[in-house]
């Protein structure tokens, strides 16, 4: 009878467990960056494998910089977005990530095909624009519909394409307007793209590696930027700034900083190739007899650095160029103009832009080589282009060089030469342009 209250008490006055931990907080997301008055945001620099499939679910992503608050940009500039946007964005040392979640509140209306790169202007889309110089008067855009499919190219402040704008955005500061900037979707860059289309809307996830970019190089670097998005059953145009519809888009754009310590390296292309061709005819005899084998070998060659590219070309092969779309002659007071679509043409191509399009290198048929200087140092756009012309009776060497000055926060201008000089005489035009914000 003793040992039963003892026993009772060691009961009642036994320690009792230890409250359980709880959880470990999971990291909050990154606070989202409004895009109010065209802001700036420090971008992270993250070592972690992403898998280019439109999921954005890898850890990288939780750590990325968060950008809201869309603003709608067309019809009417000013007001909130009708439909939400966000975009995540980090870079990795060898290219940039961004991935943008579109939502819809009616999802299933979301259009997206599998259409032909840079022909996706009837289906949703997002495009991103980096002004990788953060000049204020040239970007590049990076473009995909719901599914991922690619359209790229080059947007000037204040200049007409040297070849001839492909513009997919229908209307505003995609019809070619002096004012508010002209896009040339002719150029091709590479990055990966991958796209969804969810319950929610859709998401895309986009790769740009830093070798598709010219850049000044240096410490770390501030880049302009901005996200666009059309909803193709409404019709509306969203930014992530609220830019509105006057002299330059561009000016409105956000930065980027933080960017530092990227590996590109010297982008060093070598394409040799070789054609040959045999003619036939049919004897007086019924037999068929052939020529002489004609062997054309050639190569292009291209070294790019940071903000300069140097390109050359001996005796280019275009014959698995896209083939040109039919126009008809008929009836026409004026030279058909047809967009340039060859390659060693195309590279800095919107560095000879200018406002009345004194440059066509179309004009250039045949060339038996070329070479061509492309770039930006400091302020100061420069483009230079050589090559000489095998069109029969008509050869010709065309010398073509422009040199672009920026002026102020987003002015500029620019002086011109243009030169033709063939076995009967020549034509050289000098042309100055300035244009005033």
């Amino acid at each position: 009878m003793v040992l039963l209250p003892f026993l009772l008490c060691l009961g009642v006055f036994q320690a009792p467990d230890p409250p359980p931990q709880a959880p470990a907080a999971a990291s909050a997301p990154a606070a989202v960056i409004e895009g109010k008055g065209s802001p700036s945001f420090s971008v992270p620099r993250l070592e972690e494998p992403a898998v280019i499939d439109g999921r954005l679910d890898e850890p990288a992503w939780s750590k990325a910089a968060r950008l809201g608050g869309f603003s709608e940009y067309q019809p009417v500039d000013s007001q909130p977005a009708s439909e939400r946007t966000e975009a995540l964005i980090w870079f990795s040392p060898k290219a940039l990530h961004v991935g943008i979640i579109a939502h819809d509140s009616v999802p299933g209306s979301v259009r997206a095909t599998v259409a032909d790169r840079d022909n996706i202007a009837n289906d949703d889309w997002v495009r991103v624009y980096l002004d990788t110089f953060n000049d204020r008067r040239r970007a590049f855009i990076f473009g995909v519909n719901p599914l991922g499919v690619q359209e790229d190219g080059v947007q000037t402040e204040g200049g007409f394409s040297a070849g001839i704008t492909r513009s997919g955005g229908g209307g505003g500061m995609y019809g070619g307007n002096f004012m508010s900037g002209q896009v040339d979707l002719s150029p091709d860059y590479q990055f990966e793209s991958r796209g969804r289309v969810t319950d929610d809307g859709y998401v895309v996830e986009i790769r740009i590696p830093f070798k598709s970019l010219r850049y000044s190089g240096g410490g770390p670097m501030r880049w302009g930027i901005n996200i666009q998005r059309k909803t193709q059953r409404t019709g509306r145009q969203d930014t992530w700034t609220d830019a509105k519809r006057v002299a330059s888009f561009l000016a409105q754009a956000g930065t980027m900083e933080g960017l530092h310590d990227l590996q590109r390296g010297v982008v060093t292309e070598l394409q040799p190739f070789i054609t040959g061709s045999v003619d036939g005819a049919r004897r007086d005899d019924g037999s068929y007899g052939y020529g002489t084998t004609d062997v054309e070998p050639g190569a292009n060659l291209r070294f790019g650095f940071t903000n300069i590219s140097l390109d050359a070309t001996v005796n280019p092969d275009f014959s698995q160029v896209e083939t040109d779309a039919t126009q008809v002659s008929v009836n026409e007071r004026f030279a058909l103009f047809y967009p340039e679509k060859r390659p060693f043409f195309l590279e800095g191509i919107e560095l000879f832009a200018t406002p009345n399009q004194l440059v066509y290198t179309r004009q250039i048929a045949d060339p038996i080589a070329g070479g061509k200087v492309t770039g930006k140092v400091g302020k100061t756009g420069v483009a230079f282009l050589s090559a000489p012309d095998d069109t029969g009776d008509a050869s010709a060497w065309f010398n073509i060089a422009r040199i672009r000055q920026d002026v102020g926060t987003d002015s500029l201008a620019g002086l011109t030469y243009t030169d033709r000089t063939e076995s009967e005489g020549f034509n050289r035009v000098l042309a100055a342009d300035a244009r005033i914000v």
